[in-house]
Order: C-alpha cells, then sequence, then structure tokens
C-alpha cells in the first residue's frame, strides 16, 4: 500500500490476510460456501477449523491438511482438495510458497477460489499472537511479528531494500 501510494497510486486501504479470511469465513455458512483448510504445523489447521466453528455456527469446512509435503506428494493433496469439492480453498504455507503452490495448481485444483493467507491458522489456532490493535493501525504489524519471531528478521531485512527500489522507481 505505501508503494503504490509513493508511486501516485490510489490504494484506499491494506487488508490483512488474517482479517480477509474471518470476513470469508463469517459470511461462508449464510452463503452455504464449503471451505477447506491447507497449511501450517501439523495440528494447527485442526485447532484452527475447531476455532472456526465455534465463532461461525454452521460454517462447514469439507478438509484440512498440514504444509508439511514433499513435492511428490503434491498429486495426492489436489486429490484430496478435488475430492472435497471446497469454494473456498485457504492456503497458509508462507509467502511466497503458497502464492507459488496456488499459481501451480490452481487450474488443476478447480476451486474457484483460493486465497494465500500466510499465519492465519497460527493466530487462530492460538499458537501466535496477533500484534496489538494500536500497532497494526501504525502499520506495524510487521514488526511485531519481527519482535515475536526472530526467525523472521532476515526476510524483514529485504523491506529496507524494497523501499530504496521503490524511492529510486520514483525518480525514473
Amino acid at each position: 500500500v505505501w508503494a503504490a501510494r509513493h508511486l501516485g497510486h490510489r490504494m484506499p486501504e491494506r487488508v490483512a490476510g488474517y482479517d480477509l479470511a474471518q470476513e470469508l469465513l463469517r459470511a461462508a455458512p449464510s452463503e452455504r460456501r464449503r471451505v477447506y483448510f491447507f497449511g501450517s504445523a501439523p495440528g494447527v489447521a485442526e485447532k484452527a477449523k475447531a476455532k472456526a466453528e465455534k465463532l461461525y455456527p454452521g460454517i462447514e469446512i469439507v478438509g484440512v491438511r498440514d504444509g508439511y509435503f514433499k513435492p511428490e506428494d503434491n498429486a495426492a493433496i489436489i486429490e484430496e482438495i478435488k475430492a472435497a469439492k471446497p469454494d473456498l480453498l485457504l492456503v497458509a504455507l508462507g509467502v511466497p510458497k503458497q502464492e507459488k503452490w496456488i499459481a501451480a495448481h490452481l487450474a488443476e485444483l478447480g476451486v474457484p477460489v483460493a486465497i494465500g493467507v500466510g499465519g492465519t491458522f497460527d493466530v487462530m489456532a492460538g499458537v501466535v499472537k496477533r500484534a496489538p490493535r494500536w500497532m497494526q493501525r501504525a502499520k506495524l504489524e510487521w514488526l511485531f511479528r519481527g519482535l515475536h519471531q526472530p526467525k523472521r528478521i532476515r526476510r524483514l531485512m529485504a523491506l529496507p531494500r524494497f523501499i530504496l527500489r521503490v524511492r529510486a522507481a520514483k525518480k525514473q
């Protein structure tokens, strides 16, 4: 959002993957949408499913699978998802793995909507805490996650390089 605005493009707001997922899950029962949870560590998606069933009565979660697999498992995973016939596939494999996986397999999945949701299942399951509201509003959620998950520091170091590239692009 910052980069788009900095380069002169109108961008109304940032929508966090967690917030988007919650809104889609909230609407799923009344719209009779079937949902599949794919990703996160073993046991996490199951806990997120239980939380969704508690928060959104009547939700139909037609499948759950963790995100620990080998490339040779892809065919079986795809068949499992196809057999469940979800209307919405939430994929929590982390950026950019989830986006690459969706792009590579969307056509064969036959799923109307597939979205990469990052750490959504971890937050839903209570494994990871979400940043306080003031940090979310201040657009510092990334900093909160970096401080609480030091393994992310290397990825966060890409942010200064990104800022420099955006600024350089604006000068051109």
